[in-house]
């Protein structure tokens, strides 16, 4: 007895279906890695506080030997007294060397000052270039071995009126962090790139002075996330083995939708985010066009 031609599509829908989710897991098996930060020696900039501060003392948490390296000499000795409360085992500035080459380098250094393109100077284009771009890109020359983790920004995948100077440092990452990640295979080292929102820190409070107000009316309700949810978000991502790691949902549509030939985290789930995410960002797309081009402003330089 023959099926009916609903019956077979189905079938043929769901083992095609199956037969992906196989695949796409025994890639998975044989690609990734899972990070278990335990005897890992790590060096990690911009450590006095926020993402790097946080992330610090999950590591700490996993058994890893931390040196944090900030510019603030008064914020690292206060970060340093807060991590050894949770018996912190070996941690040390940046001038005194810890026996050993870094395994893990995460770049957390960074900073925004939200305007408008035309009322920014050139000196501060090459400040967040040589803090955002350069910072990172001379951490990743000197690793050894092990993994480094780029920090980029939800801004290194979408940009709008306000991010110009800040937005092209944190695309920059991106690329550079595409580019190792294929490049150092050679040497065993792994590249992971981590994609934040908004996080609660004095460097947030900061961007506000500055931010435009269509700046602000484009992002909507920003409510940025605090540094140890960001932490957890990135070491969910680490121990999963992804290679891009968002922070929420919406981060995870961008990422499917943007991500070209970059690995992917699952490959039925983001063929699907894809799917949705293109209609709703040509939207948004729209969206802040309108409202940049409601300013009316002439030219003034």
């Amino acid at each position: 007895m023959s099926l009916p031609s609903w019956a077979v599509a189905v079938i043929t829908i769901g083992a095609a279906a199956i037969l992906a989710v196989s695949i796409d897991y025994l890639i998975s098996l044989l690609t990734r890695e899972s990070f278990n930060p335990a005897g890992r020696n790590c060096f990690i900039t911009g450590g006095s506080s926020g993402l790097g501060k946080a992330l610090a003392e999950e590591l700490v948490k996993g058994g890893a030997d931390v040196c944090i390296v900030a510019r603030r000499t008064e914020e690292l000795e206060k970060a340093v007294k807060e991590i050894e409360q949770d018996m912190l085992r070996a941690f040390d500035t940046a001038e005194v060397k810890m026996g050993r080459n870094p395994d893990f380098v995460c770049c957390c250094a960074g900073a925004s000052y939200p305007k408008f393109f035309l009322d920014s100077t050139l000196d501060e284009v090459d400040h967040l270039i040589n803090l955002n771009y350069l910072g990172q890109a001379y951490a990743a020359h000197v690793i050894e071995n092990g993994k480094i983790v780029f920090v980029s920004s939800m801004l290194g995948i979408l940009s709008f009126a306000g991010y110009a100077t800040y937005s092209p440092t944190k695309y920059a990452i991106r690329g550079l962090a595409d580019t190792l990640r294929n490049e150092l295979k050679q040497y065993g080292i792994g590249v992971h790139i981590f994609f934040p929102g908004g996080i609660e820190s004095p460097g947030f409070d900061t961007e506000n002075l500055t931010k435009p107000e269509v700046t602000k009316a484009i992002e909507g309700a920003n409510t940025p996330q605090t540094s140890k949810e960001c932490a957890k978000s990135l070491m969910k991502g680490l121990h999963t083995g992804n290679y891009m790691i968002m922070t929420d949902f919406i981060g995870e549509i961008l990422r499917a939708v943007s991500r070209g030939v970059s690995p992917s985290n699952n490959f039925i789930l983001d063929s699907i985010l894809s799917i949705i995410g293109q209609p709703i960002a040509s939207g948004y797309a729209i969206y802040m066009d309108y409202l940049v081009k409601s300013l009316n402003k002439p030219k003034t330089k």
